[in-house]
C-alpha cells in the first residue's frame, strides 16, 4: 500500500446514524410542524392552557375574596395605583405635573372602574383573564422555537405557575407587564418567521406600550439587533445585512410611536423633560445606596409608608440643592447620589451587586408590598402543590445549557433574559420584578423536562449526566432556603399588622385589636429587624383601640412604646395623658399634658387636660389660670372649658358661678348631659331639689336616647 494512501475510517453503525439525524431534526430551529398552520390539536393545546389557567385562578379568586380582608383594602404600590385611578375616572385625565410612574396601569386600571364603578373585584377578575390569556401566549411563544409537546408543557407550566396567580390577584403593574412582555416576543419571533414588516412594527408597539407600563423593557433595545439578526429563521436572514437594519428600525418606530406622546404630555403638563417617569433615580439610588440592601423599597432616612418617603425624598433633594426641584431634577439628583457611591465605594458596590444578582436568582419570592407567602397562605392555596420559582430555575437554567448549542437562533430569548435581568438588578430586586424573565425561562424548563425523559428511557451516559447538571443548578438556586424565612407565615409580624390595618377599615376592632396582638406576640417569638419599621404603628393603633375600649392600663402599656416625635406622637400623648387621669395618675397626666402644651401650644384639648389634672391634683388655682385663660383666648365660646371650669367652680364652693357655666357648657349637645348632672348636683347642693331633680330627668331621657341609638347602630350593623 503506498504511503500516500490513507487509511478509511470506519463507517458509523446504522443505528448511530439514524440517532445522528433524529437529534439533528429535533434540534432544528422549528420543526417542519410549525410552520404550517394554526391546526386543531393546537387549538384543543390552547383550550387545555386557558382552561386550567382560568380554573385555578378562579378558585384563586374566590378564596382571596373570602379569607383575604386585604382584598378590598389595598395597600402601599396597590392603593397608590387605586387612588390614581379613582383620580382619573373622577375627571383628572391628565394630571398635574410630570408622571413619577409610568402610566399605562392606572389608566387601565381607570378603565376597568370606569366600566364597573370602580369595583376592585371585576378588576382582579379582568386581570385573571390576561393571565389566562398570557399562558396561552407563552404556549405559542414555546412553538415557534420547540416542538409542540414542549410548547403544551411550557403553557401548562405557566397555566399553573403560583406566582403568575398570586400577582394577578393585586393592583399591580406585573400582570399587564407580563401580557406584553411575552407578546412582544411572541410577535417578534413571528415576524422573523414570516418577515412581514408590520409585524415588526406591530412588535414596536407592543414593546412600547410594556415600557409605558414599566420602562426597564427599554434596555432590551440595546440587543435588539443581535436579537434580529441571529434570530433569523433561515441561513440567508442571518447572512442579509440590511434586513435586520431594517427590522430593527421598524421595532424602534412602533416603539416611538408609544413612547412619544407620553413624553410630549409630560413636557405639557409639567413644564419638564421626563421620559415616561421620574421615579427612574430614586429607585436607582434605593438600589445603590451604602444602607441598601438590595430590595427594600425605601430610601434611607425616609418613612415607610408610600407618601411619607415620597415627600421626604423630594424634601431631601431640594434641601441639599437648595431650591425647589422639578421631578426630572429630583431623579437626577438621585442617580449623582448613586453613582456616587459607586464610584466613592467600588468594593462595597460590587458586593452589592453580586448580592442583588443573586436574589434575582435565589429560589424565594421575595416580597416589596406584601409578604407573599403569608397571604398566599391565607387563601388556603399553599396547600396546593404547584411550580414555583425554585422548580422552573434550575429547569431552565438546564435546558439553556443544553439548547445553547442553537444560541443564535435563540438568541431573542437569550438576549432578552440577560438584558432584562440587568436591567432590574441595577436597580434593586423583588419577586414581581422577575416575572417576565420567567415567562421566557418556562419554555427551557419545558424541553429539559423532555431532554431528561427522553435521556432516562434511552437508559444512557447522557442521563446521568443530565441529572447531575440538574442537581447542581437545584442547589445553586435553592441553596435560598437555608436562610429564607418569608416563606413561614408564622413567623410574619408585619403581615399580622397589615390585616389589623384592614379589619379598622373595616370597622371590625376586635378583629384588629387580635391581630395587632398576634403580630407583637410574633415579633417576640421571632423577632425580624423589618418589624421596627411598623413596630410604632402597631403600638399606637393598639394603644388608641384599648383606650376606646376602656382599658387604660393596656393602653399606657402600648402607647409608652410609641415614641418618635410627630403628629402621631401627639395624638399618642393625648390619649395616654387621658389615661393617666382615669388611672389617678395626676403627676404623669400632668406631665404629658404639659408636653403636648409645649409642642402645640393651640391645642385646646390638652390645655383644658392640663387644668382638669391640676384640679384632681388639688391644685384649684393653677387650674383656674389655665382655664380663664384659655376662655378670654376664645372669646368664652368653648363650652369644654367652660364645663372644666364649672368643675372648678363647684370645687371651690362659688356655686353660682358653677351654675353659670355649667349653663354654658349644655349648649354643646355632646357635653348636655355631663353639664345637666352637674347642674343637678350643684341645685341639690343649694338645696333647690325641685330644679335638681329636672336636670336629672332631662339627663335621664338623654341617656336612653343614647341607648337607642346604639341598639339601632348594632342593629344595622348586623344586617350588614
Amino acid at each position: 500500500m503506498s504511503k500516500k494512501t490513507r487509511k478509511k475510517k470506519p463507517s458509523k453503525p446504522l443505528k448511530q446514524i439514524d440517532a445522528e439525524k433524529k437529534r439533528s431534526q429535533q434540534d432544528n430551529y422549528r420543526e417542519l410542524e410549525t410552520q404550517t398552520p394554526f391546526r386543531k390539536r393546537e387549538l384543543i393545546d390552547v383550550g387545555i392552557i386557558f382552561g386550567v389557567a382560568f380554573v385555578l385562578r378562579l378558585v384563586f379568586f374566590f378564596l382571596s375574596k373570602q379569607n383575604n380582608p386585604l382584598f378590598y383594602y389595598p395597600i402601599m404600590d396597590s392603593l397608590y395605583h387605586h387612588e390614581w385611578a379613582e383620580e382619573i375616572i373622577s375627571g383628572n385625565f391628565w394630571g398635574d405635573e410630570a408622571f413619577f410612574r409610568a402610566p399605562l396601569y392606572p389608566y387601565f386600571l381607570a378603565l376597568l372602574y370606569k366600566l364597573s364603578g370602580s369595583s376592585i373585584g371585576f378588576a382582579v377578575f379582568c386581570q385573571h383573564m390576561i393571565g389566562s390569556l398570557t399562558a396561552v401566549i407563552i404556549y405559542f411563544l414555546a412553538r415557534e422555537y420547540f416542538t409542540r409537546k414542549i410548547a403544551l408543557l411550557a403553557g401548562a407550566l405557566a397555566a399553573l405557575y403560583w406566582p403568575f396567580v398570586y400577582f394577578e390577584g393585586e393592583l399591580l403593574i406585573v400582570t399587564l407587564i407580563l401580557f406584553l412582555d411575552v407578546a412582544f416576543l411572541w410577535c417578534l419571533a413571528f415576524g422573523l418567521r414570516r418577515r412581514k414588516s408590520r409585524l415588526f412594527i406591530a412588535a414596536g408597539i407592543i414593546l412600547g406600550l410594556s415600557a409605558v407600563a414599566r420602562p426597564s423593557i427599554l434596555i432590551f433595545i440595546l440587543v435588539l439587533p443581535f436579537a434580529l439578526r441571529y434570530g433569523a429563521s433561515s441561513k440567508e436572514e442571518t447572512s442579509s445585512k440590511s434586513l435586520w437594519r431594517q427590522q430593527t428600525v421598524l421595532v424602534l418606530a412602533g416603539t416611538i410611536l408609544i413612547v412619544l406622546p407620553v413624553i410630549i404630555r409630560n413636557y405639557i403638563v409639567g413644564r419638564d423633560i421626563v421620559p415616561i417617569a421620574s421615579q427612574g433615580g430614586v429607585n436607582f439610588y434605593i438600589g445603590n445606596n451604602p444602607q441598601s440592601d438590595g430590595r427594600t423599597a425605601i430610601v434611607p432616612g425616609t418613612r415607610p409608608d408610600w407618601w411619607g418617603g415620597y415627600y421626604d425624598t423630594i424634601a431631601r433633594a431640594e434641601a441639599v440643592e437648595g431650591r425647589k426641584l422639578k421631578p426630572s431634577e429630583v431623579s437626577s439628583y438621585y442617580f449623582k447620589e448613586g453613582f456616587r457611591f459607586i464610584g466613592t465605594s467600588p468594593g462595597a458596590a460590587a458586593k452589592l451587586l453580586f448580592h442583588k444578582f443573586y436574589l434575582f436568582w435565589a429560589g424565594g419570592e421575595r416580597s416589596n408590598n406584601k409578604y407573599i407567602y403569608f397571604f398566599w397562605d391565607l387563601t388556603g392555596m399553599r396547600k396546593v402543590p404547584l411550580p414555583g420559582f425554585w422548580l422552573i430555575t434550575p429547569l431552565a437554567l438546564l435546558g439553556g445549557i443544553l439548547q445553547w448549542r442553537r444560541r443564535k437562533l435563540l438568541a431573542p430569548l437569550y438576549l432578552f433574559v440577560m438584558s432584562y435581568m440587568v436591567g432590574v438588578v441595577a436597580f434593586f430586586v423583588n419577586a414581581r420584578f422577575r416575572l417576565p424573565v420567567v415567562s421566557v425561562l418556562i419554555g427551557f424548563a419545558a424541553y429539559a423536562v423532555f431532554h431528561l425523559v427522553t435521556a432516562y428511557r434511552q437508559k444512557s451516559f447522557e442521563a446521568l449526566k443530565v441529572i447531575l447538571i440538574l442537581v447542581a443548578c437545584a442547589f445553586a438556586i435553592n441553596y435560598d432556603f437555608f436562610n429564607f424565612r418569608e416563606n413561614k407565615p408564622h413567623e410574619d409580624s408585619i403581615s399580622r399588622y397589615s390585616l389589623g390595618n384592614a379589619f379598622l377599615k373595616m370597622g371590625e376592632k376586635d378583629l384588629a385589636i387580635a391581630e395587632y396582638e398576634k403580630a407583637l406576640i410574633t415579633y417576640r417569638r421571632y423577632p425580624r429587624s423589618s418589624f421596627g419599621l411598623v413596630a410604632r404603628n402597631v403600638n399606637y393603633n393598639l394603644g388608641v383601640l384599648y383606650w376606646e375600649n376602656g382599658l387604660c392600663s393596656r393602653a399606657i402599656e402600648a402607647l409608652e412604646k410609641v415614641g418618635g416625635f410627630d403628629e402621631y406622637t401627639i395624638l399618642a400623648w393625648e390619649h395616654l395623658a387621658d389615661c393617666y387621669l382615669k388611672k389617678g395618675r395626676m403627676n404623669d397626666a400632668i406631665e404629658t399634658y404639659s408636653k403636648i402644651t409645649s409642642a402645640q401650644p393651640e391645642n385646646r384639648l390638652a390645655r383644658i387636660g392640663l387644668a382638669r389634672a391640676h384640679r384632681l391634683a388639688g391644685d384649684i388655682d393653677r387650674s383656674e389660670e389655665i382655664i380663664r385663660a384659655l376662655l378670654e383666648q376664645t372669646g368664652g365660646a368653648d363650652g369644654e372649658a367652660h364645663y372644666e371650669l364649672a368643675a372648678i367652680l363647684e370645687r371651690k364652693g362659688d356655686l353660682s358661678a358653677a351654675i353659670e357655666s355649667y349653663q354654658a357648657a349644655a349648649r354643646v349637645p355632646s357635653l348636655q348631659m355631663d353639664a345637666f348632672l352637674g347642674l343637678a348636683r350643684v341645685y341639690r347642693r343649694l338645696g333647690r331639689e325641685e330644679e335638681a331633680l329636672d336636670y336629672i330627668s332631662k339627663a335621664q331621657a338623654l341617656q336612653r336616647r343614647a341607648q337607642e341609638l346604639e341598639i339601632g347602630e348594632r342593629a344595622i350593623k348586623g344586617l350588614r
